[in-house]
């Protein structure tokens, strides 16, 4: 889990189809995730492994995911927020837990299962009350991610997710491309 949030770090365009199974009309639309790793020692690991009585020791670290418009200026706010603990599995890192301060389908703090296929791509498996959430998540290259996910709930799956999600470059590569490109255009004067 630590490799597959390291090499999710950043902004991503997220462009989504959603398809309700219960006569509500679909939605499409773009937005931006940010993902933001860290280790086993940042604060949210205590304070959420606490209050869900896990031993903050077992965790590996974590990461902060925003989604955000990508038509507004960025402006995070937490109702927009979720924080990520990683609990690996003893003797084998393909599989664990994540625990969650929200769930993406009842706000209430959650316990994920999570396993990896030795193809890399992850399975997230997320029980609430009433429903079950199974995400699936994979890298196409480094800069491309896919994500499919399902809601199940007692009647049946009542909602599906399809993303593409593109990395955004970083203001740092953006000043760098237009230094290059500034520098190639006064060499053609």
């Amino acid at each position: 889990m630590d490799q597959f949030l390291a090499a999710s770090r950043g902004s991503w365009l997220t462009r989504r189809a959603v398809h309700h199974l219960d006569h509500q009309d679909d939605e499409f639309g773009d937005s931006n995730l940010v993902i933001e790793p860290f280790s086993a020692e940042d604060p949210a690991v205590t304070q959420i492994c606490l209050a869900l009585n896990i031993n903050p020791h077992l965790a590996a670290g974590g990461a902060r995911f925003w989604w955000e418009s990508n038509l507004k200026p960025l402006a995070r706010a937490e109702d927009q927020a979720a924080v990520l603990i990683d609990i690996p599995l003893a003797g084998d890192p393909s599989q664990g837990f994540l625990v969650r301060d929200k769930g993406y389908v009842e706000k209430q703090p959650v316990l994920s299962q999570y396993t990896f296929s030795t193809d890399g791509v992850m399975t997230v498996t997320t029980r609430y009350d009433s429903n079950v959430g199974t995400e699936r998540c994979w890298f196409v290259t480094d800069q491309v991610r896919m994500r499919v996910s399902s809601v199940q709930c007692l009647d049946g799956v009542s909602m599906t997710t399809y993303c593409t999600e593109l990395r955004c470059p970083s203001d740092a590569t953006l000043q760098s491309l237009r230094e290059s490109a500034d520098s190639m255009a006064a060499g053609f004067r």
